[in-house]
């Protein structure tokens, strides 16, 4: 099966996808509970809960390019233990 990404760029954007991910979901549960820290100051947005729909569709995205990017490691895995040795 052919890579797209060589393995050390598919372990950095794995990792970097779950700190995403968590940061992310929350940042969402955050502006979703309202906290004031968040949503009462004038340049907070007006609809915290739009806000949080946001960051949970955002997470879902580095969802995506965790899965791609696990998989990718699991091929070049998957291809280095198949490959012939002289």
């Amino acid at each position: 099966m052919k890579t797209f990404v060589s393995p050390g760029n598919a372990a950095c954007c794995s990792i970097l996808s779950v700190f995403g991910i968590l940061f992310l979901l929350a940042l969402g549960f955050a502006f979703d509970a309202k906290v004031e820290v968040l949503t009462e100051f004038v340049t907070d947005p007006a609809d915290p809960a739009a806000t949080a729909k946001a960051c949970f569709s955002a997470a879902i995205v580095y969802a995506c390019f965790l899965a791609f990017c696990s998989c990718q490691s699991l091929v070049h895995r998957y291809n280095s233990r198949n490959q012939i040795q002289l």
